[in-house]
């Protein structure tokens, strides 16, 4: 039944990302991409950001985080580290990821997977990579592929959580639909990648 199961979900997304198109060799930095990095952390401290939460209402917190959310933080190595997580009402995210290493050299990757809310518990089920032949599945027997994060604080600004085995604490930043990190891709399409099933 298992099995059936896995391999059913696995059918289901594989088709789902058939559809994959990508953008030029090297996308142009949105106009907008460096006065959002600029403003993040300048705002974060200006800002309200939000308070805990005592009692979180799955449905509130679960349509609060569908869209964009943008994060940012330095490396140990005196990089920077930035990731834009779409979520979307089907239960599918996709996070794009841009590291930046000290002496300018970029390197960028895509993740996709499904997403959800459970009263102050969110959580995500990493299902592969995006390429450009499409997606390469994730080993769905490795621990690390599955993560479930307590919600500190969320309101229509800011959403902090805090990774229940790492302790690691993040705090995103909601950003407008239109909002795109750069991304590094070797292909001729004019469409960008998506991730549906």
């Amino acid at each position: 039944m298992k099995q059936a199961l896995y391999f059913g979900v696995l059918s289901v997304l594989l088709a789902g990302c058939s559809q994959f198109k990508t953008n030029k060799q090297t996308a142009p930095i949105p106009i907008n991409l460096e006065s959002h990095v600029q403003a993040l952390d300048e705002n974060a401290q200006a800002e309200d950001v939000p308070t805990p939460t005592p009692k979180i209402i799955t449905s509130n917190s679960r349509t609060m985080l569908l869209g964009k959310w943008y994060g940012i933080r330095k490396t140990n190595n005196g990089g920077q580290k930035e990731w834009l997580t779409e979520r979307s009402a089907d239960g599918t995210y996709r996070v794009d990821f841009r590291f930046t290493a000290k002496n300018g050299d970029v390197r960028t990757q895509s993740e996709v997977g499904f997403w959800g809310v459970s009263g102050g518990t969110y959580f995500r089920i990493f299902r592969g990579w995006i390429t450009i032949e499409g997606m390469k599945p994730a080993d769905p027997t490795k621990a690390d592929h599955y993560d479930a994060y307590a919600i500190q604080s969320l309101n229509d600004t800011y959403f902090s959580y805090k990774h229940v085995n790492r302790e690691h604490v993040y705090t995103v930043k909601k950003m407008p639909a239109d909002f795109r990190l750069p991304l590094n891709v070797k292909s001729e399409s004019d469409e960008p990648l998506t991730f549906s099933f």
